[in-house]
C-alpha cells in the first residue's frame, strides 16, 4: 500500500507542482521578480519565537538509550507528537549530535523501519528525533484513517511538513544535551523529497542524508530554470526548486538502481541540480533495499554524518 500510495503521490504531484504554468498559479516567482545575492526567503512558515510548551515521558527503556514520547506546538498551533531517541552517555558527556529522522509516505513514528534507524543512530551517541507529520500517526483524523494521498500533494500541505520540521528543530535546539551544531536530518522517500526543500533554507541543518528520493517528475525543469528559482525564491514544492541552497553543505544521496517509484531520471535530476558538497551512491536493489544489509546501509548513513558533523566517539573498552 505504501508503494501504491508513492506511485500516486509523484505521478499526481508532478501535474500540479511541476507545470510551470500551475506554479504560477500557486504562487511561482515571475520574471520580473528582483535578483538577490542573498538565499531567498523559506518557501514555508518559520516562527521560532512561538512558544513549544514542550513535554516527554519514558516510553520504552533499553540499553544504550531511552526512548520518550515528546510533543510540541507545531507551526498550525496543533500539537505535534513525536518519538526521541536519548543515548545513555556517561555523566559529564558532552552534549550529543542530534539527527531530526523522517519516513516515506504513510510512514509515521512507530514504523518498523524508522525505529530500527532510531536504534541505530541512538547505538552510535546520536538523539534522534522522529514526528508524526501532519495526518500520519497520532495526527490522523477521528476515523482513524491516513490522508487522502492526493491531499499531501497540495503545495501548503507540503509547506507544513516543513514547516513542523522546522518547529522539530526548534524543539531539539531548546535540549540541553543536544549539540547545536552538529544537527543533521535523514530522510527516506517521501521524507527525502519534504526534507529536501525544508533543508535547503536551514542553516542549523549542517549535514543532509537523502535516501531513494528524486524530482523534476515530468522533466520540465532546466538547469536554468532551477538557478533562476534559487536566485528568485520559489514556492514549488518540487525539491529541485530548492535543492542547490544546500551547499556547500554536505549531502548524501542513496539511490537504487531497481526503483520503480523514483525512476531513476528523477533521482538523477536531484543529484544534478545540488551543488558542491554532495555524495551519490547507487545500490543494487529496489526502493525497499531488499536483498542487501538494510542495517549495513544505515551504517553508511551514520559514518556520513559522522564525518560530515565531525563527530569522535570514545573508543568501546
Amino acid at each position: 500500500m505504501h508503494g501504491f500510495c508513492l506511485r500516486i503521490l509523484v505521478l499526481s504531484w508532478s501535474t500540479i507542482a511541476l507545470c510551470p504554468a500551475v506554479q504560477l498559479a500557486l504562487g511561482q516567482s515571475s520574471s520580473g521578480a528582483t535578483t538577490t545575492e542573498r538565499q531567498p526567503p523559506p518557501p514555508y512558515p518559520v516562527d521560532h519565537s512561538k512558544p513549544l510548551a514542550a513535554k516527554e515521558e519514558i516510553d520504552t527503556e533499553a540499553e544504550d538509550f531511552v526512548r520518550y514520547r515528546v510533543e510540541f506546538t507545531g507551526i498550525k498551533d496543533d500539537r505535534v507528537p513525536g518519538y526521541l531517541y536519548v543515548p545513555k552517555h556517561p555523566a559529564g558527556t558532552p552534549r550529543a549530535p542530534a539527527i531530526l529522522l523522517q519516513y516515506g509516505s504513510g510512514g509515521n513514528k512507530k514504523t518498523n523501519y524508522i525505529v530500527e534507524i532510531g536504534k541505530l543512530f541512538a547505538g552510535r551517541g546520536y538523539i534522534v528525533l522522529t514526528i508524526d507529520s501532519p495526518h500520519q500517526g497520532e495526527r490522523r483524523g477521528k476515523d482513524k484513517k491516513s490522508a487522502n494521498p492526493l491531499g499531501l500533494l497540495a503545495t501548503e500541505q507540503v509547506m507544513h511538513y516543513c514547516g513542523d520540521y522546522c518547529r522539530a528543530v526548534d524543539y531539539l535546539e531548546s535540549r540541553r544535551d543536544v549539540d547545536r551544531q552538529r544537527l543533521g536530518y535523514v530522510g527516506i522517500s517521501w521524507g527525502a523529497i519534504t526534507g529536501i526543500v525544508y533543508c535547503a533554507y536551514d542553516e542549523r541543518i549542517k549535514a543532509v542524508g537523502s535516501m531513494v528520493g528524486g524530482g523534476n517528475f515530468l522533466g520540465l525543469w532546466t538547469e536554468k530554470d532551477a538557478a533562476k528559482a534559487l536566485k528568485e525564491g520559489s514556492k514549488s514544492s518540487d525539491p529541485v526548486c530548492h535543492v542547490g541552497l544546500i551547499a556547500p553543505r554536505p549531502l548524501l544521496f542513496i539511490n537504487v538502481t531497481k526503483d520503480t517509484l523514483i525512476l531513476r531520471p528523477w533521482a538523477e535530476s536531484l543529484h544534478r541540480f545540488a551543488g558542491e558538497g554532495k555524495k551519490v551512491v547507487w545500490l543494487e536493489t529496489d526502493h525497499y533495499f531488499r536483498g542487501l544489509d538494510r542495517a549495513e546501509v544505515c551504517r553508511s548513513v551514520i559514518d556520513f554524518m559522522d564525518q560530515s558533523l565531525k563527530v569522535e566517539r570514545p573508543q568501546k573498552q
